[in-house]
């Protein structure tokens, strides 16, 4: 599947608590997979999680392949990518890096924040310019014990960096949330987290049109979860997931600055107050 067409499909807003690992299938990167980078993001929790270290299969062909990396790059807390020269120009005598692997590092700067984005290599020689800005640390491979906490170390920094609110996809949501999504919003954000509410009507049991609409659309976008059964309707609860509660923070800024924009134009009025 097509990046694009997945991101307009298939993407949920949830993050996993996986480490998404780029880097080549060549056999000279299989050890430093195995001893370095897994143990770095398996063996000891980081910044509070318990993460995963999740490699695309290279048994995969095709569309499935592709499938799984954009998946993979869109919901992990964090991609990792090895960008380490895999061999030198033939005619150039430049450093070669894997180009599946800047290839995914392209899709993972298209639809995440940099500082979800890690870069590592073992090498120090001209590195690419279109990616330099990018965080990347170098790694000595050859010392397995100081190359892990290294990478252990960095990659706890660039989570803690990584907050909802300065995710690209809150701030896109936050522009394309309806009018009967963004009043679901506002008042599930009311609650406290794992405190669920009941839309149904009462005596009749059922949803209206508007708050079934607003739910449903909360629902795909990953920013809402059914939670349980009244016992007294029999309605099922609603809630914010935590990153719906993220994209209700940047929704009430956005809405307080509309309404401050509009009263010093003089109106006192915004002139679209939904978001």
């Amino acid at each position: 599947m097509h990046p694009n067409a997945f991101l307009r499909t298939l993407w949920r807003a949830e993050t996993v608590d996986q480490v998404f690992v780029a880097m080549s299938f060549d056999s000279r990167f299989s050890s430093r997979y195995e001893e370095v980078i897994r143990p770095a993001i398996e063996d000891q929790m980081i910044a509070g999680y318990k993460l995963i270290a999740h490699r695309v299969d290279n048994s995969k062909t095709g569309d499935s392949i592709l499938t799984e990396i954009i998946n993979g790059i869109s919901h992990a807390r964090l991609v990792l990518a090895d960008v380490s020269i895999v061999d030198e120009g033939r005619y150039t005598q430049e450093p070669v890096r894997n180009g599946n692997v800047m290839y995914e590092v392209g899709v993972a700067l298209a639809c995440r924040t940099p500082s979800e984005v890690l870069l590592i290599r073992d090498d120090s020689k001209k590195f690419l310019f279109d990616v330099s800005t990018i965080p990347h640390i170098q790694i000595d491979f050859s010392a397995p014990d100081a190359a892990i906490l290294a990478l252990r170390i960095a990659i706890e920094d660039r989570i803690k960096e990584t907050s909802y609110v300065q995710d690209a996809r809150i701030q896109m949501l936050a522009s394309s949330l309806t009018t009967d999504e963004l009043r679901v919003l506002q008042l599930l954000s009311s609650l406290e987290q794992d405190y669920g509410w009941d839309f149904s009507i009462p005596e009749v049991g059922l949803l209206s049109y508007p708050d079934a609409r607003g739910i449903s659309g909360l629902l795909q976008k990953g920013c809402a979860k059914s939670m349980a059964i009244n016992p007294e309707t029999r309605a099922v609860l609603y809630a914010l997931t935590p990153f719906g509660f993220a994209l209700a923070r940047v929704v009430e800024k956005l809405l307080r600055k509309v309404v401050i924009e509009a009263k010093e134009g003089g109106d006192g009025k915004p002139d679209n107050p939904v978001i």
